[in-house]
């Protein structure tokens, strides 16, 4: 099921409910995409659809400024833009009838980083964190780049925006503003980690350049709750191997089975 909200600037956002039919009541998950993506990704459909066969009714959306089929400029996309967008859709589920608190949420890298910020600022509302390779805060991920992808960073610092390549759909090809960097340093959700109370599954790549096994293991070391660290072998960052995106499904499966 596919609908159509709009924030309180008019812009529009399209949300995707899945699992509704079977949902056991109470049973409720969100999931966010990453920078430039949409909610029609491998890493996205495989934590709906574990979500889901756990009895739970799930909503993925597409965030503004990214390549799905909501309103915005891919230039304008921030951890910030996507935090919004994400609190912007929990006011809208509040109104439908499947709505339940507290609620599971999971997202995969600047939309992991945009849950776990929901879960830090609001500790009571979640009841299950699964971000998948999570962006953790600025000073982290300009150390994986500096690291993993040094020429690239620089040429992106340098000139002030990165082209960024649709494959579904070329005429959406566009660029991303450093302004993204920028706007990650305001955040360090490996210092916040703390306030997080819910069980949370941390899963990586032992193979991905931005979301780096050291990264997630900084986050892991700083989390007072119920924590898991998986760590899926020969994975890059975005689960296109049929393998990595079966382990991811398998992962959150079975992990969300044992805390529902």
């Amino acid at each position: 099921m596919k609908i159509i909200i709009r924030n309180n600037r008019g812009e529009k956002l399209e949300i995707a409910v899945d699992g509704w039919e079977t949902a056991v009541p109470g049973r409720l998950a969100f999931v966010q995409h990453g920078l430039s993506g949409h909610k029609g990704q491998v890493m996205v459909r495989r934590p709906v659809q574990a979500f889901a066969d756990n009895g739970f009714t799930v909503v993925s959306f597409d965030s503004r400024h990214s390549f799905g089929a909501s309103d915005g400029n891919l230039e304008l996309a921030t951890l910030s833009s996507f935090a919004e967008d994400l609190e912007t859709v929990i006011r809208w589920a509040e109104g439908e009838s499947f709505y339940a608190e507290p609620f599971a949420l999971s997202g995969h890298s600047l939309g992991g980083g945009s849950v776990l910020k929901y879960a830090e600022d609001h500790p009571g509302q979640v009841s299950l964190l699964v971000p998948v390779a999570a962006m953790v805060g600025g000073k982290y991920f300009i150390r994986s780049r500096l690291l993993n992808e040094h020429d690239s960073y620089r040429r992106w610092q340098a000139e002030g925006r990165l082209y960024r390549e649709n494959k579904r759909h070329p005429e959406q090809n566009g660029w991303l503003s450093f302004n993204v960097v920028r706007d990650m340093l305001r955040y360090d959700l490996v210092r916040d980690a703390p306030a997080v109370r819910c069980p949370t599954l941390l899963v990586t790549g032992d193979g991905d350049p931005s979301s780096t096994v050291y990264n997630n293991t900084k986050l892991y070391d700083n989390l007072h709750c119920d924590k898991t660290l998986t760590i899926l072998k020969a994975c890059g960052h975005l689960y296109e191997k049929r393998e990595n995106a079966d382990d991811l499904y398998r992962t959150v499966r079975d992990w969300v089975k044992k805390h529902v």
